[in-house]
C-alpha cells in the first residue's frame, strides 16, 4: 500500500447515514412538530436541503479523502477547504478496530479506526473500504518483520498471519438473558419522559379530552398510570433489542498477543486489544443479574484517547461469576478470582448505613418547608438504609504480589481486578470522624483511555490502607487476617 489509495465512494452514504442517526431522536421532534406549525411544507424543503447539503460535503470529503501505508506508518490526507496530513507510526500504534455498519454491510465494506497513544480516533477512520483491504491493513501496521506474502490489486504486501488460540462465545439462552436482566431501560425511559415533555403542541388539552371521552374509566389518575407504565413497556423493549442488537454473534479470540472481540447483529464490531494494554478488569453484577449470579465483564485498556462512555471496553456482556475462573485461566492468566480476605471492621458499620441518608436528610427539610407533602420523602430513608448495609456486606479487598481486587458496590455490585505494575496512584483519605474510629477510606486509579479510572472503598481499617500503600511499593503481601470484621 505505498501508492495512495481512495476509499469506496460509500464513504459518503456512510457520513450522511451517521448524522442522521447521531441527530434522530431531534429529527423525529423537529418534524412530528414543525410540520404542524404555520409554513410547513418550507420546513421540509430546508430539510432536505440540509440533507443533500450534507451528502454532497461528504462525496467532497471521499474525494479529498487519501490514505497509504509508507515510510514505517499510515499517512491519511483528508479535508475539503483545510487540509489535514496524518502520520501515524506503527510503533504508535495501540488499537486497530474494524466496524460493519448498515450502510458498510449493503456495500460488503467496512469502517477501520486506528488508535495511536494519546491520539483521537475520529481522524484517523477509514469508513468504506473492502474486509480484505482492512486485513492487509490492519497486518501491515502490526507487522514488525516480514513473514508472508499477500497482494491487493496486484501490488505485494508483507503480511504476519495470526493464530487463534482459543475462542469463547455466549449462547443464545446467555444473549437472552443478558437482554432480559439490562439495566439500560432506566436510562432510556427517562429519555422518553424528557422527549414526551416536549410534545405540548401535539398533547393538548383536548386530545386530553378526547382520549378521556373515547376511553371509559379514564381520569387524571388513570390518565397518568397509563403513561407512565407505557413509557416503561417501550423502555424495557428498546433496551432488549440494544442488547440483542449489540452483542447477537458474540465472540472473544485469543492470539499470542491480544484479544479479538466480535459482535452485533446489524453494525458488526471487530474490537482489537493488546494484552500489554490491559489495566484493569470489572466485573458488574446488576440488581437483576446479581440474583443470578452472572454479571458483565469490562476490560480497561489504556494508551489512546476515548469518550467518556467508551472508555470501558464489554469484554463478555453476560457470564456467571461461576464461570469466570475458567474464562480467567484461558483468556487472562494475570488476574485470578480471589476469597476476599480484607473487610471494613464492626465499628464502620453504621457509617455504612448513614452515609447515603446524608443528602437525603439534608433534602427533606428543604422539600417539606416548599411541598406540603415533602415529608413523604421520609420513606425514602428505609431503601437507603438497606443500601448501606448491602455496601457494609459486599465491601472487601485482596491482594498478592501481582494484583488486587476490590469489590463495592454504588447500587450494583462491583468487582475489579488491577494488576500492581498497572496501578497508577494509591490514595488514603481520612476525615475527622474517620480518624476517631482509626478508618480510612482506599482509592485505587488504574489508566483507563486517555483518563484514569478509580475504585473506592470506604471505611476500612487505617493499618490495612497503609499496608496496602506499602505493598505497591514492595509488591509483597505483609499484613495479618484476623481482624477484619472486629
Amino acid at each position: 500500500m505505498s501508492e495512495f489509495r481512495r476509499q469506496h465512494w460509500a464513504a459518503a452514504v456512510d457520513q450522511l447515514f451517521s448524522s442522521i442517526k447521531q441527530n434522530f431522536i431531534t429529527f423525529l421532534i423537529i418534524i412530528f412538530i414543525g410540520t404542524r406549525q404555520a409554513g410547513g411544507d418550507y420546513f421540509i424543503y430546508v430539510l432536505l436541503g440540509t440533507l443533500a447539503l450534507t451528502f454532497f460535503s461528504g462525496i467532497a470529503g471521499w474525494y479529498r479523502f487519501r490514505f497509504r501505508v509508507a515510510d514505517g506508518e499510515l499517512q491519511i490526507k483528508k479535508g475539503i477547504f483545510v487540509r489535514k496530513n496524518i502520520y501515524m507510526s506503527k510503533e504508535r500504534i495501540q488499537v486497530i478496530d474494524v466496524t460493519e455498519g448498515l450502510v458498510q454491510r449493503i456495500f460488503g465494506l467496512v469502517k477501520i479506526e486506528v488508535k495511536t497513544a494519546g491520539g483521537g480516533t475520529e481522524s484517523a477512520t477509514i469508513s468504506a473500504i473492502t474486509f480484505e483491504e482492512a486485513e492487509v491493513l490492519k497486518r501491515e501496521l502490526r507487522t514488525k518483520y516480514k513473514t508472508g506474502q499477500e497482494s491487493i490489486n496486484g501490488e505485494e504486501v508483507y503480511v504476519q498471519e495470526e493464530e487463534f488460540l482459543d475462542e469463547w462465545k455466549i449462547s443464545t439462552k446467555e444473549l437472552v438473558l443478558a437482554a432480559f436482566t439490562s439495566g439500560n431501560f432506566g436510562l432510556i425511559a427517562s429519555i422518553l419522559g424528557a422527549v414526551s415533555g416536549q410534545l405540548d403542541a401535539v398533547i393538548t388539552d383536548e386530545t386530553i379530552d378526547y382520549l378521556k371521552d373515547t376511553l371509559p374509566g379514564l381520569n387524571n389518575v388513570t390518565l397518568i398510570i397509563t403513561v407512565v407504565f407505557v413509557i416503561l413497556i417501550v423502555s424495557w423493549t428498546l433496551s432488549f433489542l440494544g442488547v440483542i442488537f449489540s452483542y447477537s454473534d458474540f465472540s472473544v479470540k485469543r492470539t499470542d498477543k491480544e484479544l479479538l472481540i466480535r459482535s452485533g447483529l446489524i453494525e458488526r464490531k471487530h474490537i482489537t486489544i493488546p494484552f500489554d494494554r490491559i489495566q484493569a478488569i470489572r466485573f458488574v453484577e446488576g440488581i437483576l443479574r446479581q440474583p443470578l449470579g452472572c454479571g458483565m465483564l469490562y476490560v480497561e485498556s489504556a494508551g489512546f484517547e476515548q469518550k467518556v462512555k467508551e472508555r470501558s471496553i464489554v469484554l463478555v456482556p453476560f457470564i456467571s461469576r461461576r464461570k469466570m475462573s475458567d474464562f480467567f485461566d484461558r483468556f487472562l492468566s494475570d488476574f485470578h478470582i480471589p476469597e476476599l480476605d480484607i473487610s471494613p471492621p464492626k465499628r464502620s458499620f453504621f457509617r455504612y448505613l448513614r452515609r447515603p441518608n446524608y443528602l437525603l436528610m439534608l433534602a427533606i427539610p428543604f422539600s417539606w418547608y416548599f411541598w406540603e407533602m415533602g415529608w413523604l420523602l421520609l420513606f425514602l430513608l428505609i431503601p437507603a438504609t438497606i443500601l448501606g448495609w448491602f455496601r457494609y456486606k459486599d465491601a472487601g479487598l485482596y491482594f498478592d504480589s501481582n494484583m488486587i481486587a476490590l469489590q463495592f458496590r454504588n447500587l450494583n455490585r462491583k468487582t475489579a481486578f488491577v494488576r500492581r505494575k498497572r496501578i497508577q496512584v494509591i490514595e488514603e483519605t481520612t476525615n475527622p470522624f474517620q480518624a476517631r474510629k482509626n478508618l480510612s477510606s482506599l482509592s485505587v486509579t488504574a489508566a483507563s483511555g486517555a483518563k484514569g479510572i478509580g475504585f473506592t472503598i470506604n471505611d476500612l481499617r487505617s493499618d490495612d490502607v497503609r499496608k496496602i500503600q506499602e505493598w505497591l511499593i514492595s509488591g509483597e503481601k505483609e499484613y495479618v487476617t484476623g481482624e477484619s470484621k472486629s
